[in-house]
């Protein structure tokens, strides 16, 4: 029997299934795939098409460079005010340019993932916790992208800005609640 892992909540799927299940129980993670997603299909196609590759590649990366550090990185108030950022870029409709959009969702992956397997270092179960996590990211960015292919009708359009307003409405709730219960 394996240790339970911190900073999981134990599915009975193991540590690879506890990993899938952290990202949808971990707001902030999960607000920032769907952003990048949104920013994404909002972009075009080149970066339309890279993202589920290259994001779950980087969460993965930044995760295991994560287990190796000494102590637990604690950017809660940081990584919740840059997703409200990018949902902030959603909803204004800003269309970045291929590289600027693949650098920055590298950079925010690597970035969330660090803390994230920094929060699991020591665990025995950990890589296999990250090696889910990055395959949930996978899937629902693939899932999240294949309906939202451009060209958009207006209609879709809105819609992922209203998305981005959603987003960037729930980082400002979650900012808020830090800044009045800090950790």
């Amino acid at each position: 029997m394996s240790l339970p892992l911190a900073h999981l909540t134990a599915t009975g799927l193991g540590p690879w299934g506890d990993g899938m299940a952290r990202l949808f129980l971990e707001p902030s993670d999960l607000l920032l795939v769907l952003s990048l997603g949104l920013l994404a299909a909002q972009s075009g196609r080149p970066g339309l098409d890279r993202l589920p590759l290259l994001l779950p590649v980087a969460w993965l990366a930044g995760g295991l460079i994560g287990l190796c550090l000494p102590s637990e990185l604690l950017l809660a108030l940081p990584s919740v005010a840059l997703v409200g950022a990018i949902g902030l870029l959603v909803a204004l409709g800003v269309r970045l340019r291929p590289l600027v959009l693949l650098s920055l969702a590298t950079a925010l992956a690597l970035v969330f993932s660090l803390v994230a397997g920094s929060a699991l270092a020591g665990h025995p179960g950990a890589p296999a916790a990250l090696l889910g996590e990055a395959v949930a990211i996978a899937v629902l960015i693939t899932l999240l992208l294949l309906p939202l292919e451009p060209p958009h009708p207006r209609w879709l359009a809105i819609g992922l800005r209203v998305g981005g307003s959603w987003i960037t409405a729930s980082s400002l709730l979650m900012l808020g609640w830090l800044v009045r219960h800090p950790q």
